[in-house]
């Protein structure tokens, strides 16, 4: 791409960022922000219909313990008891309440005389029962006998009058048994709702207070509440969207094994979309048929989300879940406080509905995005074109320039920047033009020079690697000359000794002591011999091999000079051509040499390691550390020495050093060895 292509992609990629960042931040901010209101709304409203249920029940418990502590109340149980015979039956099994006196089922006929005070009882006392109940909108008002547990009396006319709390009212014989165990008449229960028989099935709810007659419990009064008053308080007479809660919002109630306690909204308000939702989510068909035959989904719609489960735990917050329908919502949740039932209550609405306006902003934010980009790429060309063109005039006379085309001049009178880099090549070009003859000579002159430099520097090299050879096969000569002459006849002079002493018959003379004397002469001298030989070449070197050679030195190092020498060689075996065996083995010399006479260290680590790009011998001493002085001083020589025999195989030596701390000594010879 040329300038003008890269100008115009770099300023339209600067208005993508910038739209994109722009976008990003207000989409999420905006999100956030309405995530945080709708929250807050949902909480507020869940708050509000968390203090009218409750307020509610409170109220409840006051009606019933106002209206059993009424002595009319009592009065009537005492009644209503005078009517029924004494029963016959025996008790049914598996009644609940083991602690009150055994429930019966069945019904006792009344006699004439016994039906007539009922309906006189019930003549004086219904009235003012029917208009409690329809004043406070209960389902039915009941009165039991504490003795017996016979139900003596129901506004509704009870099918079931004269019988006791049987097996088919659990959660109403629950309710008699908590009240009829009471010893204060203050005391109200609450019992959670289930289906309720005298009401073809449905859910009802219990209330239960007892009945005294001064210290006496002669019976027990009961409520029956229907799901009417809780579905009215939930809904607030289906008017969601007046309170708030929009198209898709609802609040509901949800009990601790997960059933609704009110009617859902969808099911209330379309329930053909009810239903096809909950079954994509799963949900049986029998339950769908429960749903359909009891017109409710109190007790039968499952709602075990992540909302409900948190709010059973006690927990009261806010956040984004799949609700029943599996559909995605912004939930507020949080227990309810009415004794006796464990019950939590929800605040939700449709994420789609609630978010609805941040999805429009973001599709207003993508069309000004792109307006905005269209707007930026006419800018860009525009800037592109005016900024590139003087600057491509400028590039082809540099171009051709460079070619060595000459120098031609740019006219530009622009008094930009561009103008004066225009004016500023212009004079350097003039300027390289006359220095061009001047420096193509000196430039001749130098070559010239560094050829002869560079001759003279291989020449010199090929000397030193001459020498190097030469003094190697010098010692290699002298120290076979030293061990076959030299070495032959100490020990033959040795064994001589030897044999003139056995002559002597063990006799303690003067010449004894004189051949002893000799004898251990000739022992010193043959150990320097062998020293002065291994020095010169050690036969290990051209015997055994590299490998053997370095152990044998840094054990003969440790030995001589008393400083700790730990060796590490990867792998164990090391076969290298005998050149470089020998070059890294005075390497080695050489630098455990220098660490003897100037190091003052009392341990030296060394490390000869062989891989797929050659050999590496590292050596490490804890001593005084080399300075740079010492490593760049012309006379140090055996440092010279080390560089130049590493050099001249392709290799590099890194010597460095801390005060204190020691020196550090890496040489590297490039090769492709094998291991033995």
């Amino acid at each position: 791409m040329n300038l003008k292509q890269r100008l115009q992609i770099a300023l339209l990629f600067v208005a993508l960022l910038c739209i994109l960042l722009t976008g990003w931040e207000s989409f999420h901010y905006s999100r956030d922000t309405i995530e945080a209101i709708t929250f807050a709304r949902l909480t507020g409203i869940r708050e509000t219909k968390k203090r009218q249920i409750e307020s509610y029940f409170h109220q409840i418990r006051n009606h019933i313990v106002t209206l059993a502590e009424d002595r009319a109340t009592c009065q009537a149980v005492i009644a209503f008891r005078k009517c029924f015979p004494t029963p016959v039956t025996a008790p049914m099994p598996g009644m609940i309440g083991s602690t009150v006196e055994p429930f019966r089922a069945g019904s006792t006929a009344m006699r004439g005389a016994e039906t007539d005070a009922y309906v006189r009882a019930r003549a004086a006392y219904h009235p003012a029962f029917a208009r409690f109940a329809r004043r406070f909108r209960y389902s039915d008002l009941l009165l039991a006998d504490a003795a017996t547990g016979d139900i003596l009396y129901a506004v509704s006319g009870h099918r079931s009058l004269g019988s006791s709390f049987g097996s088919g009212r659990a959660n109403i014989a629950r309710a008699f048994a908590l009240a009829n165990v009471a010893n204060s008449a203050e005391f109200s229960c609450l019992v959670d709702f289930a289906p309720y028989e005298a009401m073809d099935s449905l859910p009802a709810a219990f209330v239960a207070s007892p009945v005294f007659d001064g210290p006496r419990r002669v019976g027990v009064l009961l409520f029956a509440l229907s799901i009417g008053d809780i579905n009215e308080v939930m809904t607030s007479g289906a008017k969601w969207e007046e309170e708030g809660l929009g198209k898709t919002g609802e609040t509901y109630i949800v009990g601790d094994d997960f059933t609704m306690r009110n009617d859902s909204r969808f099911f209330v308000q379309d329930s053909a979309s009810y239903f096809r939702s909950i079954q994509q989510t799963g949900t049986h068909d029998s339950t769908l048929a429960l749903i359909r035959s009891h017109a409710t989904t109190i007790l039968i719609q499952q709602v075990k989300t992540e909302a409900t489960t948190q709010a059973l735990l006690g927990n009261t917050s806010t956040r984004l879940v799949r609700d029943y329908r599996g559909i995605e919502v912004l939930s507020s949740y949080t227990p309810l406080n009415i004794p006796g039932v464990h019950w939590v209550m929800l605040a939700e609405i449709d994420a789609q509905e609630a978010l609805s306006s941040v999805a429009s902003l973001r599709e207003r934010l993508v069309f000004a995005g792109l307006a905005l980009l269209l707007l930026a790429s006419a800018v860009g060309f525009v800037l592109a074109r005016m900024i590139s063109r003087p600057l491509v005039a400028l590039t082809s006379a540099t171009e051709r320039f460079g070619k060595g085309d000459g120098f031609h001049p740019v006219p530009n009178t622009k008094p930009d920047e561009i103008g004066l880099l225009t004016r500023t090549f212009n004079r350097m070009a003039e300027t390289m033009t006359e220095n061009t003859a001047r420096l193509q000579k000196e430039i001749h002159e130098r070559t010239r020079a560094e050829l002869e430099l560079r001759t003279s520097r291989e020449e010199l090299r090929s000397l030193s690697s001459h020498l190097q050879s030469v003094r190697e096969e010098e010692r290699q000569g002298v120290a076979r000359d030293i061990h076959d002459e030299l070495g032959q006849a100490l020990s033959a002079l040795k064994l001589d000794l030897s044999l003139m002493k056995e002559d002597l018959h063990g006799s303690a003379t003067d010449a004894e002591r004189r051949i002893v004397s000799m004898s251990g002469l000739c022992d010193t001298t043959i150990k320097a011999v062998r020293r002065i030989i291994s020095q010169l070449r050690p036969h290990l070197l051209d015997d055994l091999g590299l490998t053997a050679a370095i152990e044998w030195q840094a054990e003969e190092f440790q030995q001589r000079t008393g400083i700790t020498c730990s060796l590490t060689i990867v792998p164990a075996e090391i076969t290298l051509d005998a050149p470089r065996s020998t070059a890294i083995f005075r390497i080695f010399q050489e630098t455990l040499t220098n660490v003897a006479r100037h190091s003052g260290a009392s341990a030296v680590t060394v490390q000869l390691r062989l891989d797929n790009t050659g050999i590496i011998l590292n050596v490490d001493d804890n001593g005084r550390g080399i300075s740079d002085l010492q490593l760049h001083d012309s006379r140090s020589f055996g440092l010279l020495g080390v560089r130049e025999r590493a050099h001249y195989w392709g290799g590099t030596v890194s010597i460095t050093g801390e005060p204190a701390r020691g020196t550090h000594v890496s040489v590297f010879l490039p090769g492709d060895f094998t291991t033995g």
